[in-house]
Protein backbone atom coordinates (compact mmCIF):
# COMPACT_ATOMS: atom_id res chain seq x y z
CA UNK A 1 0.00 0.00 0.00
CA UNK A 2 2.36 2.28 1.12
CA UNK A 3 5.24 1.47 -2.16
CA UNK A 4 2.06 2.49 -4.53
CA UNK A 5 1.69 5.44 -2.22
CA UNK A 6 5.33 6.58 -2.27
CA UNK A 7 5.17 5.96 -6.80
CA UNK A 8 2.53 7.76 -6.94
CA UNK A 9 4.16 10.64 -4.70
CA UNK A 10 7.05 10.41 -6.89
CA UNK A 11 5.63 10.84 -9.92
CA UNK A 12 3.74 13.88 -8.55
CA UNK A 13 6.42 15.62 -7.34
CA UNK A 14 8.17 15.25 -10.42
CA UNK A 15 5.55 16.01 -12.81
CA UNK A 16 4.88 19.30 -11.04
CA UNK A 17 8.62 20.06 -10.81
CA UNK A 18 9.34 19.60 -14.52
CA UNK A 19 5.70 21.24 -15.28
CA UNK A 20 7.69 24.33 -13.77
CA UNK A 21 10.84 23.91 -15.28
CA UNK A 22 9.66 23.64 -18.61
CA UNK A 23 7.46 26.59 -18.14
CA UNK A 24 10.62 28.53 -16.99
CA UNK A 25 12.64 27.33 -19.90
CA UNK A 26 10.03 28.31 -22.25
CA UNK A 27 9.60 31.45 -20.93
CA UNK A 28 13.63 32.40 -21.13
CA UNK A 29 13.62 30.75 -24.58
CA UNK A 30 10.95 33.10 -25.63
CA UNK A 31 12.20 36.35 -24.13
CA UNK A 32 15.71 35.40 -25.14
CA UNK A 33 14.40 34.93 -28.78
CA UNK A 34 12.54 38.65 -28.52
CA UNK A 35 15.27 40.15 -27.96
CA UNK A 36 17.56 38.91 -30.07
CA UNK A 37 15.03 40.17 -33.24
CA UNK A 38 13.52 43.24 -31.74
CA UNK A 39 16.48 45.35 -32.48
CA UNK A 40 16.84 44.18 -36.10
CA UNK A 41 13.40 44.57 -36.83
CA UNK A 42 14.17 48.07 -35.91
CA UNK A 43 16.97 48.54 -37.93
CA UNK A 44 15.33 46.99 -40.78
CA UNK A 45 12.40 49.58 -40.16
CA UNK A 46 14.33 52.56 -40.59
CA UNK A 47 16.00 51.35 -42.91
CA UNK A 48 12.99 50.65 -45.17
CA UNK A 49 11.66 53.95 -43.77
CA UNK A 50 15.15 55.92 -44.61
CA UNK A 51 15.40 54.57 -48.45
CA UNK A 52 11.22 55.43 -49.02
CA UNK A 53 11.63 58.78 -48.15
CA UNK A 54 14.83 59.01 -50.62
CA UNK A 55 12.92 57.42 -53.52
CA UNK A 56 9.86 59.88 -52.67
CA UNK A 57 12.36 62.80 -52.96
CA UNK A 58 11.96 63.63 -49.28
CA UNK A 59 15.09 65.02 -47.22
CA UNK A 60 16.37 62.53 -44.20
CA UNK A 61 19.50 62.50 -42.49
CA UNK A 62 20.74 58.83 -42.01
CA UNK A 63 20.79 57.73 -38.92
CA UNK A 64 24.50 56.61 -37.93
CA UNK A 65 23.48 53.78 -35.84
CA UNK A 66 21.97 51.50 -38.62
CA UNK A 67 22.56 47.70 -37.97
CA UNK A 68 25.71 47.99 -40.57
CA UNK A 69 24.30 43.87 -41.10
CA UNK A 70 21.04 45.22 -42.62
CA UNK A 71 21.44 45.28 -46.49
CA UNK A 72 18.56 47.03 -49.18
CA UNK A 73 17.66 45.63 -52.49
CA UNK A 74 15.19 47.89 -54.69
CA UNK A 75 12.82 45.54 -56.63
CA UNK A 76 11.34 46.84 -60.38
CA UNK A 77 7.66 45.67 -61.60
CA UNK A 78 9.39 42.87 -63.30
CA UNK A 79 11.10 41.30 -59.92
CA UNK A 80 14.60 42.69 -61.24
CA UNK A 81 17.12 44.21 -58.81
CA UNK A 82 17.30 48.20 -59.52
CA UNK A 83 19.39 48.89 -56.38
CA UNK A 84 21.52 46.98 -53.94
CA UNK A 85 23.76 47.34 -50.43
CA UNK A 86 23.78 44.04 -49.45
CA UNK A 87 26.92 41.41 -48.63
CA UNK A 88 25.38 38.71 -50.14
CA UNK A 89 24.83 39.56 -53.48
CA UNK A 90 25.29 35.78 -54.58
CA UNK A 91 22.23 34.55 -53.80
CA UNK A 92 20.07 38.10 -54.33
CA UNK A 93 17.84 36.79 -56.75
CA UNK A 94 16.39 34.15 -54.31
CA UNK A 95 15.89 37.09 -52.17
CA UNK A 96 12.82 38.68 -53.47
CA UNK A 97 9.92 39.38 -51.04
CA UNK A 98 7.20 37.64 -50.79
CA UNK A 99 4.71 40.05 -49.21
CA UNK A 100 5.08 43.95 -49.35
CA UNK A 101 3.26 45.04 -46.12
CA UNK A 102 5.32 46.94 -44.30
CA UNK A 103 5.69 43.94 -41.73
CA UNK A 104 8.96 41.64 -40.33
CA UNK A 105 8.80 38.18 -42.14
CA UNK A 106 11.30 35.31 -42.23
CA UNK A 107 12.86 34.00 -45.77
CA UNK A 108 15.01 31.42 -46.28
CA UNK A 109 17.25 31.03 -49.30
CA UNK A 110 20.37 28.69 -50.37
CA UNK A 111 20.46 27.29 -46.85
CA UNK A 112 20.35 30.83 -45.41
CA UNK A 113 18.03 32.31 -43.03
CA UNK A 114 16.84 35.97 -43.29
CA UNK A 115 14.78 38.40 -41.66
CA UNK A 116 13.15 40.99 -44.26
CA UNK A 117 10.72 44.01 -44.58
CA UNK A 118 9.35 45.58 -47.78
CA UNK A 119 7.17 48.10 -48.46
CA UNK A 120 6.22 49.39 -52.29
CA UNK A 121 6.73 52.63 -53.52
CA UNK A 122 5.56 54.69 -56.70
CA UNK A 123 8.28 56.35 -58.51
CA UNK A 124 8.33 58.06 -61.65
CA UNK A 125 9.93 55.36 -63.24
CA UNK A 126 7.18 52.75 -62.00
CA UNK A 127 5.95 50.79 -58.80
CA UNK A 128 9.27 49.43 -57.05
CA UNK A 129 9.55 47.62 -54.09
CA UNK A 130 12.16 48.56 -51.62
CA UNK A 131 13.15 46.24 -49.08
CA UNK A 132 15.46 45.72 -45.95
CA UNK A 133 16.87 42.29 -45.26
CA UNK A 134 19.08 40.95 -42.61
CA UNK A 135 20.87 37.67 -42.53
CA UNK A 136 20.20 36.02 -39.00
CA UNK A 137 21.94 32.96 -38.67
CA UNK A 138 24.16 33.48 -35.72
CA UNK A 139 20.92 34.03 -33.86
CA UNK A 140 18.93 31.56 -35.21
CA UNK A 141 22.28 29.26 -34.02
CA UNK A 142 22.17 30.72 -30.85
CA UNK A 143 18.90 29.82 -30.58
CA UNK A 144 19.36 26.74 -31.05
CA UNK A 145 21.88 26.23 -28.90
CA UNK A 146 19.85 27.68 -26.13
CA UNK A 147 16.84 25.56 -26.90
CA UNK A 148 19.14 22.70 -27.19
CA UNK A 149 20.67 23.10 -23.41
CA UNK A 150 16.98 23.80 -22.30
CA UNK A 151 15.79 20.53 -23.39
CA UNK A 152 19.09 18.64 -22.07
CA UNK A 153 18.52 20.74 -18.61
CA UNK A 154 14.81 19.62 -18.75
CA UNK A 155 16.24 16.26 -19.07
CA UNK A 156 18.74 16.05 -16.21
CA UNK A 157 16.20 17.90 -14.14
CA UNK A 158 13.40 15.79 -14.82
CA UNK A 159 15.81 12.40 -13.71
CA UNK A 160 16.99 14.79 -10.37
CA UNK A 161 12.96 15.26 -10.19
CA UNK A 162 12.45 11.56 -9.99
CA UNK A 163 14.78 11.25 -7.69
CA UNK A 164 14.39 14.59 -5.27
CA UNK A 165 10.46 13.21 -5.28
CA UNK A 166 11.59 9.64 -4.38
CA UNK A 167 13.38 11.15 -1.26
CA UNK A 168 10.99 13.53 -0.82
CA UNK A 169 7.88 11.11 -1.01
CA UNK A 170 9.98 8.51 1.37
CA UNK A 171 9.97 11.44 3.50
CA UNK A 172 6.52 12.50 3.76
CA UNK A 173 5.15 9.20 4.35
CA UNK A 174 7.15 8.56 7.15
CA UNK A 175 4.96 10.06 9.80
CA UNK A 176 1.68 8.37 7.63
CA UNK A 177 3.31 5.29 8.10
CA UNK A 178 4.33 5.36 11.69
CA UNK A 179 0.63 6.62 12.44
CA UNK A 180 -0.73 3.84 10.49
CA UNK A 181 1.80 1.15 12.26
CA UNK A 182 0.97 2.97 15.80
CA UNK A 183 -3.23 2.45 15.15
CA UNK A 184 -3.01 -1.13 13.97
CA UNK A 185 -0.55 -1.90 17.28
CA UNK A 186 -2.90 0.06 18.38
CA UNK A 187 -6.16 -2.46 17.33
CA UNK A 188 -3.90 -5.61 17.94
CA UNK A 189 -3.09 -4.10 21.95
CA UNK A 190 -6.78 -3.01 22.58
CA UNK A 191 -8.12 -6.50 20.89
CA UNK A 192 -5.53 -8.39 22.93
CA UNK A 193 -6.72 -6.67 25.97
CA UNK A 194 -10.79 -7.21 25.46
CA UNK A 195 -9.85 -10.98 24.24
CA UNK A 196 -8.61 -11.83 28.09
CA UNK A 197 -11.93 -10.91 30.09
CA UNK A 198 -14.14 -11.64 27.28
CA UNK A 199 -12.86 -15.04 27.81
CA UNK A 200 -13.38 -15.24 31.27
CA UNK A 201 -16.51 -14.09 30.91
CA UNK A 202 -17.59 -16.50 28.16
CA UNK A 203 -15.86 -19.00 30.26
CA UNK A 204 -17.84 -18.36 33.65
CA UNK A 205 -21.23 -17.97 32.11
CA UNK A 206 -21.03 -21.32 30.03
CA UNK A 207 -20.40 -22.79 33.94
CA UNK A 208 -23.54 -21.35 35.11
CA UNK A 209 -25.23 -22.27 32.28
CA UNK A 210 -24.40 -26.06 33.30
CA UNK A 211 -25.48 -25.92 36.46
CA UNK A 212 -28.65 -23.94 35.73
CA UNK A 213 -30.10 -25.62 39.49
CA UNK A 214 -27.21 -24.76 41.67
CA UNK A 215 -27.64 -21.45 43.86
CA UNK A 216 -26.36 -17.84 43.87
CA UNK A 217 -23.42 -18.72 46.74
CA UNK A 218 -22.42 -21.87 45.36
CA UNK A 219 -21.95 -20.12 41.85
CA UNK A 220 -20.51 -17.05 44.07
CA UNK A 221 -16.90 -17.38 42.57
CA UNK A 222 -18.04 -17.43 38.65
CA UNK A 223 -20.31 -14.63 39.65
CA UNK A 224 -17.62 -12.79 40.80
CA UNK A 225 -15.20 -13.18 38.49
CA UNK A 226 -17.88 -12.30 35.67
CA UNK A 227 -18.44 -8.89 37.58
CA UNK A 228 -14.73 -8.29 37.99
CA UNK A 229 -14.36 -8.76 34.60
CA UNK A 230 -17.24 -6.61 33.45
CA UNK A 231 -15.39 -3.70 35.03
CA UNK A 232 -12.44 -4.28 33.61
CA UNK A 233 -14.01 -4.11 30.55
CA UNK A 234 -15.95 -1.19 31.26
CA UNK A 235 -12.54 0.92 31.90
CA UNK A 236 -10.97 -0.78 29.48
CA UNK A 237 -13.41 0.39 26.83
CA UNK A 238 -13.54 3.93 28.61
CA UNK A 239 -9.75 4.36 28.53
CA UNK A 240 -9.85 3.84 24.76
CA UNK A 241 -12.87 5.86 24.18
CA UNK A 242 -10.86 8.57 25.95
CA UNK A 243 -7.42 8.06 24.13
CA UNK A 244 -9.47 7.74 20.98
CA UNK A 245 -11.40 11.39 20.99
CA UNK A 246 -8.05 12.37 22.28
CA UNK A 247 -6.46 11.74 18.55
CA UNK A 248 -9.12 12.97 16.83
CA UNK A 249 -9.37 16.41 19.39
CA UNK A 250 -12.80 15.61 20.37
CA UNK A 251 -11.49 15.93 24.00
CA UNK A 252 -11.84 19.48 24.66
CA UNK A 253 -11.01 20.68 28.85
CA UNK A 254 -13.54 22.78 30.84
CA UNK A 255 -10.87 25.37 31.95
CA UNK A 256 -11.33 26.90 34.91
CA UNK A 257 -9.53 28.62 38.16
CA UNK A 258 -9.97 26.69 41.06
CA UNK A 259 -8.10 25.26 44.21
CA UNK A 260 -5.99 22.70 43.25
CA UNK A 261 -4.44 21.81 47.19
CA UNK A 262 -8.66 21.03 47.99
CA UNK A 263 -8.90 18.69 44.97
CA UNK A 264 -5.06 17.10 46.26
CA UNK A 265 -6.60 16.33 49.53
CA UNK A 266 -10.07 15.25 48.42
CA UNK A 267 -8.09 12.61 46.35
CA UNK A 268 -5.74 11.81 49.18
CA UNK A 269 -8.77 10.71 51.87
CA UNK A 270 -10.31 8.39 49.17
CA UNK A 271 -6.88 6.45 49.13
CA UNK A 272 -6.30 6.95 52.57
CA UNK A 273 -8.34 3.61 53.50
CA UNK A 274 -7.17 1.99 50.31
CA UNK A 275 -3.57 2.57 51.81
CA UNK A 276 -4.69 1.15 54.95
CA UNK A 277 -5.96 -1.99 53.99
CA UNK A 278 -2.77 -2.91 51.71
CA UNK A 279 -0.56 -1.96 54.76
CA UNK A 280 0.85 1.34 53.23
CA UNK A 281 1.61 4.49 54.59
CA UNK A 282 0.54 7.45 52.69
CA UNK A 283 2.34 10.82 53.48
CA UNK A 284 0.50 14.16 52.54
CA UNK A 285 2.81 17.40 52.31
CA UNK A 286 0.46 20.13 50.26
CA UNK A 287 0.49 23.46 50.67
CA UNK A 288 -2.67 25.55 50.35
CA UNK A 289 -4.13 28.01 48.39
CA UNK A 290 -2.36 26.60 45.49
CA UNK A 291 -4.78 28.05 42.13
CA UNK A 292 -4.51 26.33 39.11
CA UNK A 293 -6.22 27.03 35.81
CA UNK A 294 -7.67 23.87 34.10
CA UNK A 295 -10.08 21.15 34.03
CA UNK A 296 -10.64 19.89 37.68
CA UNK A 297 -12.07 16.63 36.32
CA UNK A 298 -9.25 16.01 34.22
CA UNK A 299 -7.04 17.06 37.01
CA UNK A 300 -8.84 14.92 39.18
CA UNK A 301 -8.27 12.02 36.85
CA UNK A 302 -4.85 12.47 36.49
CA UNK A 303 -4.23 11.89 40.70
CA UNK A 304 -6.47 9.18 40.65
CA UNK A 305 -4.00 7.73 38.22
CA UNK A 306 -1.08 8.52 39.73
CA UNK A 307 -1.49 7.19 43.32
CA UNK A 308 -3.43 4.03 41.81
CA UNK A 309 -0.46 3.23 40.35
CA UNK A 310 1.70 4.16 42.66
CA UNK A 311 -0.23 1.54 45.90
CA UNK A 312 -0.63 -1.19 42.93
CA UNK A 313 3.54 -1.29 42.93
CA UNK A 314 4.22 -0.73 46.82
CA UNK A 315 4.73 -3.76 48.74
CA UNK A 316 2.71 -4.13 52.32
CA UNK A 317 5.20 -1.67 54.57
CA UNK A 318 5.81 0.76 51.85
CA UNK A 319 5.30 4.40 51.73
CA UNK A 320 3.91 7.19 49.42
CA UNK A 321 4.78 10.75 49.69
CA UNK A 322 1.96 13.09 47.97
CA UNK A 323 3.26 16.29 48.18
CA UNK A 324 2.19 19.67 46.39
CA UNK A 325 4.04 22.72 46.43
CA UNK A 326 4.38 26.17 44.47
CA UNK A 327 7.96 27.37 42.87
CA UNK A 328 7.15 30.10 41.11
CA UNK A 329 4.65 30.11 38.25
CA UNK A 330 4.80 26.48 38.45
CA UNK A 331 3.14 23.90 40.57
CA UNK A 332 4.77 20.75 41.48
CA UNK A 333 2.83 17.59 42.02
CA UNK A 334 4.87 14.87 43.30
CA UNK A 335 3.98 10.82 43.92
CA UNK A 336 6.64 8.61 45.22
CA UNK A 337 6.72 5.24 46.30
CA UNK A 338 9.36 2.79 47.90
CA UNK A 339 8.70 0.17 45.31
CA UNK A 340 10.75 -1.86 43.27
CA UNK A 341 11.22 0.64 41.19
CA UNK A 342 11.27 0.71 37.23
CA UNK A 343 14.43 -1.01 35.12
CA UNK A 344 16.14 1.32 32.88
CA UNK A 345 15.00 -0.40 29.71
CA UNK A 346 11.27 0.08 30.51
CA UNK A 347 11.72 3.40 31.91
CA UNK A 348 11.56 5.43 28.57
CA UNK A 349 8.37 3.62 27.39
CA UNK A 350 6.37 3.67 30.32
CA UNK A 351 3.64 6.20 29.24
CA UNK A 352 3.55 4.13 25.62
CA UNK A 353 -0.09 2.28 25.55
CA UNK A 354 -0.34 -1.02 26.35
CA UNK A 355 2.96 -1.27 27.32
CA UNK A 356 4.07 -3.30 29.88
CA UNK A 357 7.42 -3.78 31.86
CA UNK A 358 8.90 -6.33 33.52
CA UNK A 359 7.08 -5.39 37.19
CA UNK A 360 4.61 -2.86 36.04
CA UNK A 361 1.04 -2.75 34.02
CA UNK A 362 0.43 -6.49 34.54
CA UNK A 363 -2.66 -8.14 33.43
CA UNK A 364 -2.81 -9.63 36.97
CA UNK A 365 -3.17 -6.21 38.65
CA UNK A 366 -6.84 -5.54 36.75
CA UNK A 367 -5.23 -2.25 35.01
CA UNK A 368 -5.53 -1.78 31.26
CA UNK A 369 -1.71 -0.69 30.37
CA UNK A 370 -3.49 2.96 29.33
CA UNK A 371 -3.39 5.06 32.76
CA UNK A 372 0.10 6.39 32.00
CA UNK A 373 -0.84 7.74 28.80
CA UNK A 374 -3.73 8.78 29.69
CA UNK A 375 -2.29 10.78 32.50
CA UNK A 376 0.49 12.28 29.93
CA UNK A 377 -2.19 13.39 27.57
CA UNK A 378 -3.90 14.83 30.82
CA UNK A 379 -0.75 16.90 31.50
CA UNK A 380 0.32 17.80 27.65
CA UNK A 381 -3.58 19.44 27.07
CA UNK A 382 -2.44 21.64 29.81
CA UNK A 383 0.34 22.75 29.06
CA UNK A 384 2.16 21.09 31.76
CA UNK A 385 5.53 17.93 31.84
CA UNK A 386 5.26 15.13 33.19
CA UNK A 387 8.53 13.24 34.33
CA UNK A 388 9.49 9.73 35.97
CA UNK A 389 12.27 8.87 38.13
CA UNK A 390 13.09 5.81 39.11
CA UNK A 391 15.40 3.13 41.24
CA UNK A 392 15.80 0.41 43.35
CA UNK A 393 14.73 2.13 45.97
CA UNK A 394 10.68 3.47 44.26
CA UNK A 395 9.52 5.77 41.64
CA UNK A 396 9.41 9.28 41.77
CA UNK A 397 6.60 10.90 38.89
CA UNK A 398 6.86 14.60 39.07
CA UNK A 399 4.22 16.49 37.42
CA UNK A 400 4.52 20.53 36.38
CA UNK A 401 1.38 22.64 36.05
CA UNK A 402 1.29 26.35 35.64
CA UNK A 403 -0.20 27.94 38.38
CA UNK A 404 -3.10 30.76 38.58
CA UNK A 405 -3.31 33.69 40.32
CA UNK A 406 -5.96 34.73 42.35
CA UNK A 407 -8.29 37.42 41.71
Amino acid sequence: MFRKTQILLTLQYAAVFMLIVSCLGAVLYWYMEKQSFAKIDRSLLLSVKVEEARLRGAGISVDSSLDPLVGKIIWDENNRVVYTEAPFSSIIENLHPEKTDGQVHTLEAEGFTFRYLAVSVQTPDGLWVVQSIRNIDAEMMTLRDMRNNIIIGCTLSGVVALLAGYFLGKRALVPIRQSWEAQQQFVADASHELRTPLTVIQTRTELLLQHPHQTVQEKSDDISAIYRETRRVRRLVNDLLTLARSDSNQLELNRQTFDVSELLKEVADHFTELTELEGITLQTGIESNLLCNGDRERIHQLLVILLDNAVKFTSSGGTIHFTCRKKGPQLFIEVKDTGTGISGKDLPRIFDRFYRGDRARGRTDGGTGLGLSIAKWIVDKHGGNISVKSNSEGTTFTVKLAAATGH
